[in-house]
């Protein structure tokens, strides 16, 4: 995804921010991951003190205007972000569905498509 811009790039972590805090749970492999997702895009370690004074709001509008193809691969890293603690938690579900509706990304989070491994915690009503 080299050709975000820094702008975009921050935006992506501050969304993947909002799901890993979704479930009032962080676990290190969570950390790992948003780690990870920075080295590859190149920004310094520092880059969360930028996720943090990012308004979601301001998230969104920067992922709305992205294309097509780059929204299914935040879509993507969305729904890892979900299982990698190996719990699908229903406030992390319904952050990915709205994020999903705000910025016109046609893909739902599907409970199925994941390992029958993974728990599921949260009230789960309504999913879609």
């Amino acid at each position: 995804m080299k050709e975000l811009t820094h702008n975009a790039k921050i935006a992506v972590l501050k969304i993947l921010n909002d799901i890993v805090n979704a479930d009032n749970i962080v676990k290190d492999v969570e950390v790992d991951y948003m780690n990870e997702i920075a080295r590859s895009f190149e920004l310094a370690d520092n880059y969360m003190v930028e996720v943090n004074n990012l308004v979601t709001l301001q998230a969104l509008a920067i992922v709305r205007t992205l294309s097509t193809d780059l929204k299914q691969e935040i879509a993507q890293m969305m729904g890892k972000m979900i299982v990698i603690d190996k719990d699908i938690n229903y406030n992390e579900v319904k952050l990915y569905n709205a994020v999903c509706e705000s910025c016109n990304i046609e893909r739902n989070f599907i409970i199925e498509d994941y390992p029958p491994e993974v728990t599921i915690s949260g009230a789960y009503v309504n999913l879609k």
